[in-house]
């Protein structure tokens, strides 16, 4: 069973340099061919490393996101360039390909978090979540921060810019992924602990703190001074979804599932009712 995905990654990439050699992906539009060898080799080396990561006691998605290193420019780009281009060219459509198969993951992955979050035990935690989530911003901002005032002059891309650049550097250390942060979660079975709910609270709660930085810093860097209508704008969109999802989302979600299951007699007619 531990041979099957190093066969299907070897072929991934036996396919690529045949189809490169052939000249397969030379073409200006899409591949359907490049897509189907990008899916087989991110599924076969992120399984193999992810099942690695397993056995030394981590999370699976620690060798998930190696995969995408190691099939990336840093690692494939740097021995084998030809065939890292060809595997992932760098045309627009092509890349739309795999990103919308990226993006439908996601989505699942959050939906999946979602049907296991219990609301209640959220609210029941949501002091420690607040606490946990605010510190865990604003520690790593302020290191990032101090480490852009205090960057040589030779190391900043534009010098006098410098705010900005600090300003970056906290927001890249600060900011949490909250997709992430689900499968790390979920992986490790933490999701219906308290734990596990204050872990996902604050990272949803690190997401619109997020959003409201990055709102700053685009403002900043754009037109050299705050612009409090932007700023406020995206924390307003936020809490609005954040209402409405609560409050009218729950309710119509409630009745469209309670409908397909007593209307519909297809097969799966819940599961693609709440898909």
């Amino acid at each position: 069973m531990r041979v099957r995905p190093a066969l299907l990654a070897l072929t991934g990439v036996l396919a690529a340099g045949s189809a490169q050699a052939a000249g397969i992906g030379s073409g200006s539009g899409p591949s359907e061919v490049v897509l189907i060898v990008q899916i087989v080799l991110l599924l076969a080396v992120g399984r193999l490393l992810g099942e690695a990561m397993l056995r030394v006691g981590q999370p699976a998605v620690m060798g998930q996101l190696l995969a995408g290193l190691l099939l990336g420019p840093s690692v494939l780009g740097a021995v084998w360039p030809e065939a890292q281009h060809w595997l992932f060219p760098p045309g627009r459509d092509q890349k739309a390909l795999l990103d919308g198969i990226a993006q439908l993951g996601i989505l699942l992955l959050l939906l999946m978090t979602g049907l296991e979050t219990d609301l209640a035990l959220v609210r029941r935690v949501r002091r420690a979540a607040v606490s946990v989530s605010v510190t865990g911003v604003a520690v790593p901002f302020g290191c990032g921060f101090l480490l852009g005032q205090f960057l040589p002059e030779a190391m900043l891309p534009h010098p006098e810019l410098r705010l900005v650049t600090a300003l970056f550097l906290g927001t890249a250390l600060a900011i949490s992924s909250v997709k992430i942060v689900a499968m790390v979660v979920r992986e490790m079975n933490f999701l219906r602990r308290n734990v596990g709910q204050v872990i996902v609270a604050s990272a949803i709660i690190d997401d619109t703190i997020g959003w409201v930085i990055i709102a700053v810093i685009f403002s900043l860097a754009q037109a050299g001074t705050l612009d409090p209508w932007a700023i406020g704008r995206s924390l307003a969109g936020t809490l609005v979804f954040l209402g409405l999802s609560l409050t009218v989302g729950r309710s119509l979600v409630f009745r469209l599932i309670r409908w397909a299951n007593d209307s519909l007699r297809s097969e799966a007619a819940v599961i693609t009712a709440i898909l």
